[in-house]
């Protein structure tokens, strides 16, 4: 008989860690908090919501929304549920590069991570020139500091 605990015990334990992200996005993202909070939605409606707050906070220039928008996209793209690493994948990180004329603000902000997930994504959507700029803007960028959301 050994001392371990249950399987059991562990399932209660993992689920006790995960955060719902409907909780962090209310909490990270208080423009969104009636679209986090809408059960009948799914991840996907919120990140499209979210890349929309983006655009707008880019034209803005309100480095504080983009903390917390890219920040957010960024802890679901590291948690242990696929499904939010794909929404983020492809709700969002997807779709950055869709106002063409803010690629030079968006290319600040994403994580080098994400990067070779998504480029693959990009590839499917976008023709050879506009990958290039994009590859030429994202060249040299550093790992995400310590401090990301």
């Amino acid at each position: 008989m050994g001392v371990g605990r249950s399987a059991e015990q562990d399932r209660a334990t993992i689920v006790t860690h995960v955060v719902d992200w409907r909780e962090r996005a209310s909490a990270l993202l208080p423009e969104l908090r009636a679209v986090a909070e809408t059960e009948e939605w799914s991840c996907h409606v919120f990140f499209s919501e979210l890349y929309q707050l983006t655009q707008e906070a880019h034209r803005e220039q309100d480095d504080d929304v983009l903390r917390r928008a890219y920040g957010f996209a960024h802890w679901c793209f590291h948690q242990p549920e696929q499904f939010l690493e794909n929404a983020a994948l492809i709700s969002f990180y997807e779709h950055v590069f869709d106002d063409w004329d803010l690629r030079e603000e968006v290319a600040a902000w994403l994580p080098v991570d994400v990067l070779p997930k998504v480029r693959a994504l990009w590839e499917w959507r976008w023709p050879k020139e506009q990958l290039d700029e994009v590859d030429q803007l994202l060249a040299g960028l550093e790992p995400p500091s310590k401090d990301a959301v």
